[in-house]
């Protein structure tokens, strides 16, 4: 298949939606921001915030103090 007669789907339907849902989002005020981010750790499996946390902790490449 050519470049020239490749078909690509119409997805301006999706990144119209998209911008819409990030300015509903930019609109909002900081208690219902962080209300939402509440509500996905409470929906996010158990200590999963903590475990990518401590993932994330033992990838640096920084030495932290032991003591």
């Amino acid at each position: 298949m050519n470049a020239e007669n490749t078909r690509y789907p119409d997805i301006s339907a999706i990144l119209a939606a998209k911008q819409l849902r990030r300015r509903e989002l930019a609109a909002l005020s900081w208690e219902e921001k962080v209300a939402i981010i509440e509500r996905m750790r409470q929906l996010s499996p158990r200590d999963g915030w903590r475990r990518a946390e401590k993932q994330s902790i033992g990838q640096s490449h920084v030495d932290l103090p032991t003591n």
